[in-house]
């Protein structure tokens, strides 16, 4: 599990310009960006514009054999402090500490240790990220414990708050909603690299308590096939809530209503399927293909009412080996259909991106 945690080795703009040499990996600094013009066909943002996609912070090292730490900081949105006194800017400050070759102990505001390759990617590689994935957060606080059985195969438990803000807040058009003594969810989780690294793992199970009484389940599965020049990824994700965390669901049903609205017995399904080729080390190929549903199980107006299809390509020049950058030309585009009985329009929404993606280490 990495969390777009790429520790490539590939030289610092300080050693490259500066010629400054570096002699420990106490502290290495990295920018995440992505910026794009985008030119979109379709629905209310029809038309061309610049974006700054993502711009991420991020500082990390090992001080010792035993301790080491992360930091990684949203700089392109505001931010808001939270009931978990971080502001929702902070993706990941954590600190780890090592007992041997096989445990490790890891606590702060951290990646949860879900499964999947698109959420466990950096941002700034993600063409789109799927419904699933917008709908939850992945970062917060709590611990990590990993057992590393051999070099091939490391198990994560994680324990954490389910909210970043407390659930009574969070469902606000809820005021009898009861908080959970314990709002804290636990997740399971096995990276695995098999067949000489030809076959990788990222698979997790994860439960918590949204309120009293109220759960949610996630099983979230990563398998990639990784060969020399081609990489093939399938991820499933799956959610099954009592309160509708997720509030995909919630949301359509309050635009259906005129109300808002928070749904109960909810689940959702995606599939995920990516290939990734790389015909010369400067060149990187890929298509993205996806299927999603929503349901509120107990609606029948809104049961199985929502699918949802991602489909990208993109053709990506490295220009640099020695460093993380791109020039990025996609085409991407989502198709949303609902059932008649929901009362709710079918819409799409496509667009050409040509960005820039550069993962800088400063130094």
């Amino acid at each position: 599990m990495g969390m777009g945690n790429e520790n490539e080795q590939i030289q610092s703009l300080s050693e490259r310009i500066l010629k400054l040499e570096k002699k420990s990996d106490a502290i290495n600094v990295y920018l995440n960006l992505k910026s794009s013009y985008e030119e979109r066909f379709n629905g209310d943002d029809k038309g061309g514009s610049f974006v700054g996609n993502q711009l991420r912070f991020e500082m990390q090292g090992n001080l010792n054999e035993h301790w080491s730490y992360r930091m990684r900081y949203r700089l392109n949105r505001p931010g808001e402090q939270q009931s978990d006194n971080f502001s929702n800017n902070i993706d990941i400050m954590t600190v780890q500490y090592k007992f041997n070759d096989r445990w490790s102990v890891a606590g702060g505001k951290l990646g949860v240790a879900f499964g999947g390759y698109q959420y466990d990617a950096n941002p700034i590689d993600v063409l789109e990220f799927c419904d699933f994935l917008c709908g939850i957060d992945g970062f917060h606080v709590g611990a990590h414990v990993s057992y590393e059985a051999n070099k091939n195969n490391t198990f994560t438990l994680g324990v954490y708050n389910v909210n970043n803000d407390n659930s009574k807040k969070y469902y606000s058009e809820e005021p009898n909603l009861k908080q959970a003594k314990h709002p804290l969810g636990a997740s399971l989780h096995w990276c695995g690299n098999l067949f000489d690294g030809k076959l990788q793992t990222l698979w997790s199970y994860s439960l918590g308590q949204e309120a009293s009484k109220s759960y949610t389940n996630f099983v979230m599965l990563g398998t990639k096939l990784n060969l020399k020049k081609w990489q093939f990824i399938i991820d499933y994700y799956g959610g099954w809530e009592q309160l509708d965390h997720n509030k995909t669901v919630s949301a359509d049903m309050s635009a259906a209503l005129g109300q808002t609205v928070l749904a109960r017995n909810t689940s959702y399904n995606t599939v995920l399927g990516e290939i990734h080729y790389q015909p010369t080390p400067h060149w990187n190929c890929m298509l993205v293909g996806g299927i999603e549903s929503a349901s509120a199980n107990n609606v029948s107006d809104f049961h199985n009412y929502r699918k949802s299809y991602c489909y990208q390509a993109a053709v990506q020049w490295i220009p640099d080996l020695t460093q993380n950058a791109r020039l990025s030309l996609a085409y991407i585009g989502k198709k949303v259909d609902y059932t008649s009985r929901c009362g709710l329009e079918d819409y799409n929404r496509d667009r050409v991106e040509l960005s820039l993606i550069y993962r800088i280490k400063a130094y």
